[in-house]
């Protein structure tokens, strides 16, 4: 299993309503994924398979509503919150 972290962005486009797909979105990858929602993207982690099918559900739900761009970043080389508190701990 490839455990993965990933940033996300959706960009609703030729909507007069952009706030429901990405609020549907958003809630979607996060029952889904540990995910932190932030101004511009959503970050998160998991193992690949799971993030891959999330996204297509989240993605595939937003485009109920109409076009939109989504932009996906994903590696399996940056550790988690998690894994950062443990390697912070350990500074002197």
């Amino acid at each position: 299993m490839i455990e993965v972290t990933f940033q996300v962005s959706l960009y609703p486009i030729s909507q007069q309503d952009i706030y429901t797909p990405i609020n549907e979105f958003i809630e979607l990858m996060k029952k889904k994924l540990h995910a932190e929602v932030h101004e511009t993207s959503t970050i998160g982690w998991g193992d690949l398979d799971s993030v891959l099918e999330a996204i297509k559900i989240a993605y595939t739900k937003a485009c109920e509503h109409g076009e939109a761009v989504m932009v996906l970043t994903l590696s399996n080389n940056c550790p988690t919150p998690e894994e950062l508190h443990k390697l912070n701990e350990h500074k002197d």
